[in-house]
C-alpha cells in the first residue's frame, strides 16, 4: 500500500493539467534525444523536434491527433508559399508583407484549424531563416516537426491518457441540484414578505448562463476524451447526458423567466407610483408550494415520476388558486399566471 506522501505525489500527478505538463516535458525531452538520429539534412534542425512536440500535446488523444496534423498542413502550405515568395529573390519589404499577408489569407481555411496560425509562420522563417539554403531547411523544419508531432501523439496515447466523462457527469449532476436550489429560491419568495427590496435571487438565477456553458463543453470534452483512448474498456454512451444537459437549458431558460416576473411582481410595492396590492396567501402560498415541488423534482435523478406527480398537483392547485382570484388588475393576473406558465413548461422538460 502507498505511504501517505506517495499517495498525494499521486494525486498531485492525476490533476490534469500537471498531467499534461509532465507528457510534454517527457515528449519533447524524447523528441530532442530522436532528432540527431534522423537521416539527411533534416539532423541539422533538431530544434524543431522537441517544438513539434510541445504543439501536439493536447489534453485528450483526439486532439493531439486533430491538432498535430492540422499544425503539419498549415507548416506545409506556409514553406510551399515561401518557395513560391524565395523564387523572386532575396527578402525585401515586400516579399515579407508578401508571406505574411497571403499566409494569413491562407490561414483562413476552415480546415486548417489550430493549424492556421503556422502557414505565416512557416512562410516567414523559411524565407527569413532558411535564406539561400531553404530547400534543406525547409525539408529539416517539415520533418523535425513530423517527429516531434509524431512523438507527442504516441506520449499521449500511451502514457495515462485521460478520462473526462465522469467528470462530465458529475458536472451534470451538480448542475440539476443547482437549478433545484434556484426553484428553491423562487419558492422562498413567494413566502417572504412583499415588497422586496433585493435581487439576489435573480442574481443566482441570472448566473446559470455561465453554469450551463461550462457543462456543455465538460460533455464535449468528455465524449472527445474517450475517442481513440485505450483506457476506456468500452466507449461510455453519454447521449443520457446530452439529454439531461438540454432538459437542464430548458429548464433554466423558464426559470429565469419566471424569476423575471417574480422579482417585477416581489418588488413593484416598493414604489409609491406603482404600489400594487400584494397577491396574499390565497395566491403566494400555492406558487411557493408549486416551485418547492418542482425543486423536488429537479434534484431526482433515476426515478422522477413521484416527484413529478407531486408538482403536477401543485400545478393544477396553483392554476385554482389563480382561477379564483379577485385581484382587479389584468396586468397582475397575466404576471401570476406567467409564473404559474413557466413552470409548467419546466414540468413538461422534466418528463421528456
Amino acid at each position: 500500500m502507498p505511504s501517505p506522501g506517495n499517495r498525494r505525489a499521486l494525486r498531485l500527478l492525476a490533476h490534469p493539467r500537471i498531467l499534461l505538463a509532465v507528457k510534454a516535458a517527457l515528449a519533447a525531452a524524447l523528441a530532442w534525444w530522436i532528432a540527431p538520429h534522423v537521416p539527411g539534412t533534416a539532423a541539422d534542425y533538431p530544434y524543431y523536434a522537441p517544438l513539434g512536440a510541445v504543439v501536439s500535446m493536447y489534453p485528450t488523444v483526439k486532439a493531439s491527433l486533430t491538432q498535430g496534423i492540422q499544425t503539419l498542413a498549415g507548416l506545409v502550405l506556409g514553406i510551399g508559399l515561401a518557395a513560391v515568395v524565395v523564387a523572386l529573390g532575396n527578402p525585401t519589404v515586400l516579399t515579407v508583407a508578401l508571406v505574411i499577408g497571403v499566409g494569413v489569407l491562407l490561414g483562413g481555411l476552415p480546415l486548417l484549424g489550430a493549424g492556421r496560425d503556422w502557414v505565416p509562420m512557416a512562410g516567414l522563417f523559411v524565407l527569413l531563416i532558411g535564406g539561400s539554403d531553404s530547400e534543406d531547411y525547409s525539408w529539416g523544419y517539415a520533418v523535425q516537426m513530423l517527429v516531434g508531432i509524431v512523438v507527442g501523439v504516441v506520449i499521449n496515447f500511451t502514457v495515462v491518457p485521460p478520462l473526462y466523462s465522469g467528470d462530465a457527469r458529475d458536472r451534470l449532476q451538480r448542475l440539476h441540484s443547482e437549478l433545484a436550489d434556484r426553484a428553491d429560491d423562487l419558492a422562498g419568495v413567494f413566502r417572504a414578505d412583499w415588497p422586496l427590496d433585493g435581487d439576489e435571487f435573480e442574481s443566482r438565477i441570472e448566473s446559470l448562463p455561465v453554469t450551463l456553458a461550462r457543462v456543455r463543453a465538460a460533455v464535449d470534452y468528455g465524449d472527445e476524451s474517450q475517442r481513440w483512448n485505450p483506457r476506456r474498456r468500452r466507449r461510455i454512451d453519454l447521449s443520457d447526458d446530452r439529454d439531461r444537459l438540454r432538459i437542464a437549458e430548458r429548464i433554466a431558460f423558464h426559470l429565469r423567466d419566471a424569476a423575471e416576473v417574480t422579482g417585477e411582481l416581489a418588488r413593484r410595492g416598493a414604489d409609491p407610483d406603482r404600489r400594487v396590492e400584494s397577491p396574499g396567501s390565497a395566491v403566494t402560498d400555492p406558487l411557493a408550494t408549486l416551485y418547492a415541488a418542482l425543486a423536488d423534482a429537479i434534484r431526482v435523478h433515476d426515478d422522477r415520476a413521484r416527484p413529478i406527480s407531486r408538482a403536477e398537483a401543485a400545478l393544477d392547485d396553483a392554476w385554482s388558486a389563480l382561477d379564483a382570484g379577485t385581484n382587479p388588475s389584468p396586468r397582475r393576473v397575466a404576471e401570476e399566471a406567467s409564473v404559474a406558465l413557466s413552470a409548467s413548461r419546466i414540468l413538461v422538460a422534466l418528463a421528456s
